[in-house]
């Protein structure tokens, strides 16, 4: 077996038994190689005429080659090797994903003789990897929803054949199960799970401790949106000259600031849990559905929020804020809109006294 890695692509030349969900030559055959390709963001051409022009170039078995396509360049791509498994993993997840920026795609390269049942444990077991990284660094749709992958993601199964032969020239009896609980299937969990991640972190810098901010952002939550809302309500003392740049500006660095602040940083993700893993989800019931006014969990962190940044004198702009729903809190869910309440009320108050 070889690796053959460069910018455009990784290549793997040897002999194996595959089964996967390749867009090139998918499902379950014998291949000669295997090959994951980068091609541009916005490559809008055929990925067949695309794969058959390479093999051309670079001397590979069109009908013995398995193959993949991303965005992401090979310099990103993450090689673990851990016992009997070489995992190959590209992956990437911009802010707005088309089908190739937030490709996913996963070689296995196995030292086992697997039958095509276990085979199919492995893509399952490498699957729920994959989701699990995704939940480590907390990946999730515009809407709050888990991200899970698109559409364009592979899971490439590799058997070498070669291993299969014993050292007295017989052939392994094929291992029929590879499921988590095994010894393969949990080396495959572990080593796609840290590859995933890891390759999020290297080519997004989706650190699982990224700003409170970044993650909001990812959720369709914008400075800006926070800082119109914010002044939307703003009403200047009397004789106050108002300078809506300056104050645009300032606020700006007062929220940058204040949600920089791990306590703070805590609430809103608390809040950003409640709506997404608790209320989303039903966990709350008719209540929460509905917003009940017997649930006050909601006005509790954005009041917390708001007086730990300014002050008992927040309380009162939290409940102006609260009540009014000015800007983006009136599209927040029920957890949401206090908190980012609380955080614009906080800032209000310490910026202006």
């Amino acid at each position: 077996m070889k690796i053959e890695k460069t910018e455009e692509y990784i290549a793997v030349r040897g002999d194996f038994k595959v089964l996967s969900s390749a867009v090139y030559n998918g499902g379950y055959r014998k291949a000669r190689a295997l090959l994951n390709l980068t091609v541009a963001t916005d490559f809008k051409g055929d990925a067949f005429e695309r794969f058959d022009s390479f093999f051309e170039e670079h001397d590979l078995p069109g009908e013995e080659t398995v193959a993949l396509m991303t965005a992401v360049g090979m310099n990103d791509a993450r090689i673990i090797e851990r016992g009997d498994v070489t995992a190959i993993i590209t992956a990437g997840k911009s802010k707005a994903p088309s089908k190739l920026s937030s490709t996913i795609n996963i070689i296995l390269l196995l030292n086992k003789n697997l039958s095509q049942q276990a085979m199919a444990n492995v893509i399952i077991v490498a699957t729920e990897a994959k989701v699990a990284a995704l939940y480590d660094l907390d990946v999730h749709e515009v809407n709050g929803e888990l991200f899970m992958g698109d559409v364009t993601d592979s899971v490439v199964v590799a058997c070498r054949r070669n291993a299969n032969e014993e050292a007295k020239g017989g052939v392994k009896e094929e291992e029929i199960f590879a499921g988590k609980a095994t010894e393969l299937g949990g080396t495959v969990y572990e080593v796609v799970r840290e590859g995933v991640r890891d390759a999020l972190i290297y080519h997004d810098s989706l650190t699982a401790d990224r700003h409170i901010l970044i993650r909001l952002e990812e959720r369709g939550i914008f400075l800006d949106d926070l800082v119109s809302t914010a002044l939307e309500l703003y009403v200047p003392a009397e004789g106050e000259e108002e300078d809506r740049a300056e104050l645009k500006r300032r606020l700006e660095v007062t929220i940058k600031k204040e949600s920089s602040d791990v306590n703070v940083a805590l609430l809103l993700a608390a809040a950003m849990h409640s709506d997404e893993i608790e209320i989303m989800k039903g966990r709350a019931g008719e209540l929460g559905a509905t917003d009940a006014a017997s649930i006050v969990a909601d006005e509790l962190i954005g009041i917390d929020i708001a007086e730990y940044i300014g002050g008992k004198k927040a309380l009162f702009n939290f409940i102006y804020y609260d009540t009014r729903k000015p800007g983006i809190l009136r599209l927040l869910g029920v957890f949401m809109d206090d908190a980012i309440g609380g955080l614009i009320a906080g800032c209000m108050t310490k910026m202006l006294g």
